[in-house]
Order: C-alpha cells, then structure tokens, then sequence
C-alpha cells in the first residue's frame, strides 16, 4: 500500500521532484566531472613523472668540471645524479614575426638520459655525430616542424643550422614558459635537446657542466640535501638548488590540481547543499499536507517506522533520479574539462579516466545531502500523535501588521500570509536567495578576467614590450633603444635571480629592479593606486608576502644567485595587489648596490608608435644582445587562449547549471506554495473570486518573496565568491573577488525571469483547479 503511495506521491509531485532532481544531478554532475579531471591529471602526472624519472632536485650553476660531480655524488640523501649543459638561446625562425626564444638542453652520447628521460612523440633519436636537435611538441605543433626540417639556432653569438631529427615531450616542460613570460607561448618558445658534442663546445662546457639533476633518497631531508649541494656548488656560481615544489612546471601543474580539488570540493557541497534544503522544505510540506492519512494509518497500528521508510524512499528514489543523469553528465563535462588542459600541460597522454570510486562517491553523498535534508520531515513523522494530527491543523496566528487602504486586497492577504508563517516565509526567501549567487558563481569569471587584463596590463605592465638582453648591459643600452625610430620610451630594469627567506619560510624568484617614478611598470593595490618603489625596502605582492609570513616592516633576508651572490637583511617598504605570480621590486640603484655591481640593466621596457611596432621589433629582433622581445599584444593573445580559455570552460557549466538551478529553485518555491494554498484558493473561488483574483494572492505572495529574496542573494553572492576565491591556492596567478553591476543584474533579472515564467506556470495550474476535487481534500 505504502508503496503505491510513493508512486502516487511522486507522480502528483513530479513537477518539484524533477526540480530537486536536477539540483541533485548538477552536484552529481559537479563533482564526478572535476574529481575525475583531477584524478585523470594527477594519475598522469604520477605515470609520466614515474616512466620518466622525474628528478627531485635541480641546480644551475656558471660552470663547473665533471670532476664536482663526485662530491655531489657523496651527499647524504642523495640518490641518482646527472649532469648536463642548459642554456637559454635564440632561434632563427623566418616564420615568425616576433623573436623566438629557446632552451636547449645537452643529451648524454650513448642515448636517454638517466633522469627526465625524453618521449618522442614522432622522429627518431638525434645522432650524436651530426647536428641534429629534438623539439619540443607545442612549438612542433604550432608551427607544424617535422622531422628532417632545418632549423637554425643561435648559440653563443653563433648561428647554426641543426636538423629536426624528432619531436619530443619532457616532464620538465610539461607547462614550458619563455624567460620573462609566465604564460606558455609555443609561438615564441621552443625547448631543444642536442647531443653534448654539439652543445658544450659552443658554450666552451668541454669537461664540464652549468645544471644538475638529481633524486633525493627514501626518507632523505629535501632542506639539508639542498643546503649541502649549495655549499659544493656556491664556489662554481651555483644559484641555489631546489626541489620540486620550486620546478616551474611542476609548480604550475600542482597549481591548478590544487584549484581543481578545491573545486571539485566546494562547488557540489553548495549544489548539495540546496538541494537538501529544498528536500527539507519540500518533504516537510508533503507531512504537513498527509499528515491526517499518517494519523490514520498509526490510530490502525501502523508502526512509526515503515511509514517513515515511505517518506525516506521518496526521497532515495528522487536521488536515484538524479544521480542517473548527473554521472552521465559528469562524463560529458570531465570530458570537455580534460580537453580544456592540452594546450596548457603536455603529456604524451592525456585521457580521462574515471575511478569506480568517483561515481559511488557522488551517490553516496547526494543521498547523504538528501537524508540530511528529509531529517526534519522524518523526525516529525515519528514524533505525530494520531489524536491530534487527525484534526486539521491549527490556522496561523495572524497579527495586525499595518497595510495602507491603498493596497490591493491580494497584496493585503499575501503579506498576512507571510506574516503568518514567519519561519516559513523566511525558508521560502532563502529558498530564492540561493538562486542568485549560483548564477553568480558563473558569471563572475568574465568581469575578473576583464578586470584581471585591467589591472595587470594596461596598470601595471604599461609597455607594449619587454626587451630581454642575454646578459646583464650597461645601462646605455636602454639608450640605444630608445633611439630606434618608433620608440616613444624606454626604462632599463635589473632582474636578479634570489631566495627570500623569512624565518623557516622562503621563496625563489628574480628581484625586479625599477628605476624611481617608473611609468611602464607600476607595481598597485587592488584598487589601483600606484605603489611607490623605494630604495629602502621591498615592494612585496601580497601573495608573497602571505607565503614568506611578512608584512609592511618585516625583515627579510635576500640570498643573491648569481654573480657575487651578496647576502642582505631588508625591510619589507609596501604591499602591492598583482595578477600573474609573485613578485619583488626595489629601486634599481639600491638592487646593483645590494648586488654589488655597477648599475647593469637585464631588460628593458619600452613603449612604441604603434604605426612602427613592425619596424621596431625587427630591428630589436636583430641585436645579437637581444635574447627575446616579449610584447603584450602577444601575451594578451595568449591570456585570453590560455587562462581565460581554461577559466570560461568552467564559467559556461557553472552558468548553465546556476540558470538551471534558479528556475528549478523558483519554480520549486511557487508550486509548494501553490499546494499548500490549494484549498483557500478553491474556496476562494467559491466565494466568488475570479481566476485572476484568486491566483493574484498567491503571486502576489511569490512577489513580494522575491523582492525580499533578491538583496539577500546579491548579498550571499558577494560572500560565496569571496569564500570560493579564499580557498585558492595558486601562485601562478591571482583571481579577484570582483562582480560588476552588470553580472547582478544578469543574476537578478534571470530569477525574476523564471519567477515570471513560474507565475505563469502556477496560474494555469490555478485556473485548472477542480474546486469539487480540493475542496474535498479537507474532508
């Protein structure tokens, strides 16, 4: 019986079933589509690291004889160790029209390095004996170079002509950036693999060596290994060894594997979380309305507990319900997801793979959402006295509110209807709420990406190229630059490579000398004031500045890398608000006087006519000194194929399921109230009233918890993006909490769009009404 009941229940709630489905589906969707990305990449990661031999521990160095690697060899912790031949160079390619910058990395003779092994990915092997290079896959790609192609290659001050014998992957280059660039740009960079034959004696490395790579052994301690390779390395121009979590590729990959579990994690538990409110109120009501029937069937002996199951499989079959269509779609989106990642991470492989334990995970939870939101509802069957639940309930205490005479009646009786059931007036509010700020969730992603372009390059970085120089120049050679016809200014930086350290917290990075009043570069806060730079301390960015554990007057100590490698205590000067990665600046005399070194320039900034930006960056292009020309219409491109290509597949989905969720919320709240009034509209009716009069009170109601909903979901919003945004942990770059007036506006007019179509809905319902039918539903 009872379970034709449930049938019963939920062919006649089919409407608010389907809704509260969907929520379900969506968390399902949600969180098997982002946990499965995140497995399918850490399980790749994890293979590719393991065939590979990914090292554990890295050390540049100016130049050092292959004897050092003996004593290396000796540290405690340390387990397998190569040495090879790294140098950043230029590569003449007729192709394109900016400059091309490189890497290229020695290879052993006799074959496959020990550590970070390469995988081809089409070709053969280079032939030590003859000029032959491997390439990296992106720059393969981009430009389709296939194997037996020339390609010539600038290696100290000397060009050469090698031969395209293969093109190849490197777990080193999983996320492969360009000097200077954060964002991988497989137009303008190339990473090479040579024999050592035809590396070291371009560089004069016969015999020798300028990088290391090593593994740490089981249990050895990361800190004292480096600490001691430093101390073998620092009398070579060793630059500081560091481990992984240091790897630029590594550090970006783990980056957004730390987003995508926060993602994974935060963005289901609020789908779930509505979902079971929804339930609760949706259950609730549903006892409410048979709560007579439960009476009835406990006066005959039924026992509390089957009749409870009933309402419990109600709930559990609306869960299978969505569960159904959720894992479906989850496949569908970790799919999308997956793909959204191979232009960032190069993998050999990159399949998604879904866990048994992703699917189960995602039913379990949904019915643990669904139990908990059907636990009140529960606890009030078990709790019902026959006697008393077998008299209709109690009508609402109404109290005098004061209403003008100028009101409409249904607006009249639609406020003393709220009145009179403040906390489920209240429940009905928050109900609509929730809409907002899930659409919000969405949309927000594009005015931070538009504000992020903002702030980053046209307040900070203000020139249409950065011109980075093979080693560090005079400062003349700013000069020279700005004399090229079509340069309208020019400012010479200092880029020194160093290791902050505050306390046990520290963190490599170049220390950007800037000269004082600096237009093309301005460090800001968020709300874009400028940041001084001065000569006594250290501009900070704040996530830095979070990381080493400092603030404004705070003490950090600065281990130059490279040259004298000096060590000095400065003062923390000021924070400042950036977007792409951590940074440090200090006035560029006082950074040559902290470094010991006349006053050198590693780059310059410079702004051009942008009739002449052809003309300019093919002259700069052909300097021998010039290393690559970085320019920000190139890197804009690039952002927005990249980091806001990435950042919108998710911001479309979270979209779509926020719309989603909205209607279903709305729809959900009118068509519970709608069979809750059911009765006193039929008497209404009854009574006289017109269709229009009679469904008027409850839209009437629906309106005015809308207005009220409606600043209290702009409000959630506004703190559910700030707490989804806190949770990140991303050093790469920086997502800011901001929502334009167009973004709530979209959000608000979507709820009261479906709030219209909701009314619509329940009108019809309304005018189909069988007064005979509901009228006697009281009996």
């Amino acid at each position: 019986m009872l379970d034709r009941m449930l049938l019963r229940d939920l062919w006649s709630l089919r409407s608010q079933a389907i809704t509260v489905a969907m929520l379900i589906g969506t968390g399902v969707t949600v969180l098997v589509g982002s946990v499965g990305t995140y497995t399918s990449l850490l399980a790749t990661q994890a293979g590719y690291y393991g065939a590979s031999r990914f090292a554990d521990v890295w050390a540049e160095l100016e130049r050092a004889p292959r004897s050092v690697l003996a004593r290396l060899s000796e540290i405690p912790g340390i387990g397998v160790i190569e040495t090879r031949v790294v140098k950043d160079v230029r590569v003449d390619w007729p192709r394109s029209d900016l400059s091309v910058a490189g890497r290229i990395v020695s290879l052993p003779d006799g074959g496959q390095p020990v550590l970070n092994r390469i995988t081809l990915q089409r070709g053969r092997w280079i032939d030590a004996q003859r000029n032959e290079v491997l390439v990296s896959a992106g720059f393969a790609d981009t430009w389709s170079v296939e194997p037996g192609d020339p390609i010539r290659i600038i290696l100290n001050g000397r060009l050469q002509t090698f031969t395209v014998a293969g093109v190849a992957y490197s777990p080193e280059y999983v996320y492969a950036t360009r000097p200077g660039n954060p964002l991988p740009d497989d137009r303008t960079f190339a990473v090479l693999w040579a024999s050592e034959n035809a590396v070291a004696p371009a560089f004069d490395m016969q015999g020798a060596f300028n990088a290391v790579a090593a593994t740490l052994a089981p249990g050895a301690p990361e800190r004292e290994v480096l600490a001691a390779a430093d101390a073998v390395l620092d009398r070579y121009g060793g630059r500081g060894a560091y481990g992984r979590r240091d790897q630029p590729s590594h550090r970006f990959l783990s980056d957004e594997l730390a987003e995508q579990r926060t993602l994974a994690i935060t963005v289901p538990a609020i789908f779930f979380g509505i979902a079971a409110f929804l339930l609760n109120v949706v259950l609730g009501r549903l006892v409410e309305a048979q709560r007579e029937q439960i009476a009835a069937l406990k006066s005959l002996g039924f026992p509390s507990l089957p009749i409870a199951a009933h309402y419990l499989k109600f709930v559990l079959a609306l869960c299978g319900l969505g569960c159904a269509g959720g894992v479906a779609m989850g496949l569908w989106y970790g799919h999308g997801m997956l793909n959204s990642y191979r232009p960032f991470f190069r993998f050999p492989e990159l399949a998604y793979e879904l866990p048994v334990f992703v699917p189960l995970l995602a039913i379990g939870l949904s019915v643990v959402a669904a139990a908990t939101g059907a636990l009140g509802a529960l606890r009030r069957v078990l709790a019902l006295r026959p006697a008393e639940a077998m008299r209709p309930a109690a009508p609402p205490a109404f109290s005098h509110i004061l209403l003008g005479r100028r009101w409409r009646p249904a607006v009249k009786m639609a406020l003393r209807g709220l009145a009179g059931r403040p906390v489920r007036s209240l429940l009905s509010v928050l109900g609509l709420a929730m809409a907002v700020p899930m659409i919000v969730m969405g949309l927000f992603w594009w005015d931070a990406l538009r504000f992020m372009v903002a702030v980053q390059f046209d307040g900070i970085d203000r020139a249409d190229a950065v011109v980075s120089f093979t080693d560090p120049v005079a400062g003349r050679a700013a000069r020279e630059i700005a004399a090229i016809p079509g340069v309208l200014a020019v400012e010479g930086q200092r880029v020194a490579p160093v290791r902050l350290r505050a306390g046990t917290a520290e963190y490599r990075l170049g220390l950007t000398g800037l000269a004082a009043g600096a237009q093309l570069r301005v460090p800001r806060e968020q709300d874009l004031r400028p940041v001084p730079v001065t000569s006594v301390g250290l501009t900070l960015t704040r996530g830095l500045a979070e990381r080493l554990g400092v603030s404004v007057g705070s003490q950090v100590t600065v281990e130059a890398l490279d040259g004298k490698r000096p060590v000095a205590v400065v003062p923390v000067a000021a924070l400042a608000d950036e977007i792409l990665g951590y940074n440090a600046y200090i006035e560029i005399s006082a950074l040559s006087r902290l470094m010991r070194e006349d006053d050198h320039i590693t780059q310059a900034a410079v702004r051009v006519d942008p009739n002449e930006a052809y003309s300019v960056w093919r002259s700069l292009t052909q300097r021998p000194r010039v290393a690559a020309v970085a320019v920000k219409s190139v890197w804009l491109q690039v952002f927005d194929e990249k980091i806001a290509g990435l950042v919108i597949v998710s911001a479309l989905v979270l979209t779509l399921f926020g719309i989603i969720i909205a209607a279903a919320v709305v729809y959900n709240s009118a068509r519970v109230a709608l069979q809750e009034r059911a009765w006193e509209l039929a008497s209404l009716r009854v009574l006289g009233f017109t269709r229009g009069e009679a469904s008027g009170i409850l839209l009437a109601e629906l309106g005015v918890q809308m207005l009220l909903a409606l600043p209290v979901g702009l409000v959630l919003a506004k703190q559910m993006v700030k707490g989804l945004l806190a949770l990140r942990d991303n050093e790469s770059f920086q997502i800011p909490a901001v929502i334009s007036d167009q973004t709530y506006a979209i959000a608000a007019l979507a709820v009261v769009a479906a709030g219209l179509g909701s009314a619509f809905l329940v009108r019809r319902r309304v005018d189909q009404l069988d007064l005979v039918a509901v009228l006697k539903t009281r009996e």
